[in-house]
């Protein structure tokens, strides 16, 4: 039994492998000079007044691989309980990308297309830490686990 269960999760780690390799084949990286800083952002990714900017992009959200995830984890949203919070995502990759958030947009799966924004509200209604994840894999989806909402 023991090695039967070593040998299922070294295929599920060997399926996961090869499925990365597959879609870095078909969408591959984007040009080098596509970047997230503000500066340099398409006009359809902006902040919400008062709200979060989430860019997904070949580095995870918001450069989260330069944020040291999923050590660390990265983007981070502060919010009070009972604040309403507005988080625009925008996927500047060549490759579709999910965004979810556990407890407050998880009831499906929410997919950002490449060139695509999307903005989602609602009300922080419980205390704690949520992850902020992606629910499609894609070649980047290993350092996009690791967001999380904080709310106090």
């Amino acid at each position: 039994m023991k090695n039967r269960k070593a040998m299922v999760v070294g295929l599920t780690a060997m399926v996961i492998v090869i499925a990365g390799a597959v879609t870095y084949a078909l969408y591959g990286h984007p040009a080098p000079s596509a970047s997230t800083t503000a500066s340099s952002l398409p006009s359809y990714c902006s902040k919400p007044a008062g709200g979060f900017l989430i860019v997904a992009s070949i580095k995870g959200y918001n450069d989260s691989v330069d944020h040291g995830v999923p050590a660390k984890p990265w983007p981070v949203l502060n919010v009070t309980k009972g604040s309403t919070v507005t988080i625009t995502v925008c996927n500047i990759d060549h490759q579709a990308h999910g965004f979810q958030i556990t407890h407050y947009f998880d009831s499906k799966i929410q997919s950002v297309v490449p060139g695509q924004a999307i903005t989602i509200s609602f009300v922080a209604d419980e205390t704690g830490t949520f992850q902020i994840y992606c629910s499609i894999f894609c070649t980047i989806h290993w350092a996009m686990q690791s967001g999380e909402l904080r709310v106090s």
